[in-house]
């Protein structure tokens, strides 16, 4: 068991989604780091504000009736600090203003698409059969996850890209490409636990995920394969040795989270464990590199 003090720091990084907005940031960077690009802060500033304030806004947006008898630890934190959580969340979103519009146009039209799809992922926009009122784009069927992992892509990988080529920095863009397949399948892989952990209720909603659609036992085959298909890409690139297998035990280590979960499954197995592996991948490159 954590003490106490520590259990408040971690649920604080966790729940108010800073860590997942650190993990966002560390994408980012290892964008720069695999294409040879020189870092832009300002980029890896807009990915950790424009990050939390979205996760933020969705977490708020997903209010249940009664919060505060929520069997989660995450629900009834946030709702808790839900007026602070809207103070941050305003701030990021200023931020995030005043640092795009130091962006190029393109890169800055980029941006507010990425902002229209993460709003529109939770607001009830679309009229979904079988249902009495308005859903968000997640209750689409089959739609969730090739979502989430388009919206990271786009954030983590074309953001500094488009950047950088409106810099006149040169691209090679096969690796461009190449890393948007790595990071689509990484996002996308850790995140059908996370669709498992919730079968239940989303069967109460109605939201056709794919444990839902396939079962636990079939989703969780899926994200190991993904994964496995994302370790064999990234062994056969022509990637120096160092930055192959820096990739390749990340991608080892999260797998075996995934398989054989090393602590319970509660709050801090997914959002400390499973997110932390986006960090996890930028951590072992360094390290790694120093090696």
């Amino acid at each position: 068991m954590l003490p106490n003090y520590n259990r408040k720091f971690l649920d604080t990084l966790l729940f108010s989604n800073v860590f997942i907005a650190c993990c966002a940031v560390a994408q980012g960077a290892m964008t720069y780091h695999l294409l040879s690009l020189p870092v832009n802060y300002t980029v890896l500033a807009i990915l950790g504000c424009a990050t939390l304030a979205l996760y933020n806004f969705s977490m708020i947006l997903a209010r249940p009736p009664h919060p505060e008898t929520s069997p989660f630890r995450r629900v009834r934190w946030v709702f808790r600090h839900e007026r602070s959580l809207w103070v941050w969340t305003g701030i990021a979103l200023v931020a995030v203003w005043v640092l795009g519009l130091h962006l190029h146009k393109p890169s800055f039209v980029l941006l507010g698409v990425m902002g229209v799809m993460g709003v529109a992922y939770n607001l009830p926009i679309v009229h979904v059969s079988g249902r009495q009122r308005r859903a968000g784009l997640r209750q689409i069927t089959g739609l969730k996850l090739f979502y989430i992992g388009l919206v990271w892509v786009m954030s983590c990988v074309l953001l500094p890209v488009a950047e950088a080529y409106h810099d006149d920095l040169h691209i090679v863009w096969y690796q461009v490409w190449q890393l948007m397949a790595w990071v689509f399948l990484f996002v996308v892989a850790i995140t059908i636990p996370f669709d498992i952990r919730d079968i239940y209720q989303d069967r109460y909603y109605g939201l056709k995920t794919i444990p839902v659609l396939f079962g636990e036992r079939k989703a969780l085959v899926l994200s190991s394969t993904l994964l496995a298909v994302q370790m064999g890409w990234v062994w056969f690139s022509n990637y120096p040795l160092d930055i192959r297998l820096a990739l390749f035990i990340a991608s080892v280590l999260c797998l075996l989270f995934i398989l054989v979960p090393p602590i319970k499954k509660n709050e801090y197995y997914y959002f400390l464990l499973l997110d932390g592996t986006l960090l996890l991948q930028f951590v072992v490159l360094l390290l790694v590199g120093f090696v």
